[in-house]
């Protein structure tokens, strides 16, 4: 079995916030994910038998996601990602039900769990398997995936990546946020002039909003190298 630290710090003050958001969004739209594909999977019809079955496999999906996230809330890396006893490991729940919704949701919870722990590439690697409906769920994962990026240092990707995002997103909120992130990620590439439009997009299109104080602040910082 691998060995995950139970936790690493991620370095940049934004990080750990950009982490803990992933996870909020991941837990507060779960229920909302499951309605929507399980209504997907009865409006496909098939047989009786086969959603039976489908049924099934979701219950035992979330029952054995039930069993580990509490591990999640308390920062439990190693046992979040590979379980523990009868406790299944997040990576094992995602590849076991990847049918289901609540094993979509492992995929995701998993995601974040090695991006909480500084294992970047494994994060990426998973993010890019990432498969949900719902359109926040599925920007939260293009975030993920530009914060894999940007801690690779790889800042146009990061910033690519969080642009999709932004676009993804129907949470105005979170729209911006990820408007600004791909802003600074330009920032940091020295792309300054592309920084300086999503900046004054953001605060443009979102006043008010943290993603709009985030670019007002950052257009402060670059107003005299442009």
């Amino acid at each position: 079995m691998n060995k995950i630290p139970s936790s690493t710090p991620l370095g940049k003050e934004e990080k750990p916030s950009a982490a803990e958001t992933l996870l909020y969004i991941a837990l507060k739209y779960k229920t909302a994910i499951i309605g929507a594909l399980v209504l997907i999977v009865c409006l496909g019809g098939g047989t009786f038998f086969w959603m039976r079955q489908q049924q099934a496999s979701e219950q035992e999906a979330a029952l054995q996601l039930s069993r580990v996230t509490p591990a999640l809330g308390v920062g439990n890396y190693q046992v979040a990602i590979f379980g523990e006893g009868k406790v299944l490991g997040l990576k094992k729940i995602a590849a076991q039900y990847s049918a289901t919704p609540s094993g979509k949701m492992a995929t995701l919870l998993l995601a974040n769990a090695y991006f909480s722990v500084g294992e970047f590439d494994s994060a990426l690697k998973v993010f890019k398997t990432l498969s949900i409906a719902d359109n926040d769920l599925a920007a939260a994962g293009l975030a993920g995936t530009a914060a894999c990026y940007s801690n690779k240092n790889q800042f146009a990707l990061a910033a690519e990546n969080y642009q999709a995002a932004s676009a993804k997103a129907e949470n105005k909120a979170l729209k911006a946020q990820y408007l600004a992130h791909a802003g600074e990620s330009y920032q940091q590439a020295n792309e300054l002039k592309k920084a300086s439009d999503l900046f004054t997009k953001v605060i443009a299109d979102y006043p008010g909003s943290t993603g709009a104080a985030l670019s007002q602040r950052s257009l402060w910082q670059i107003s005299g190298n442009l």
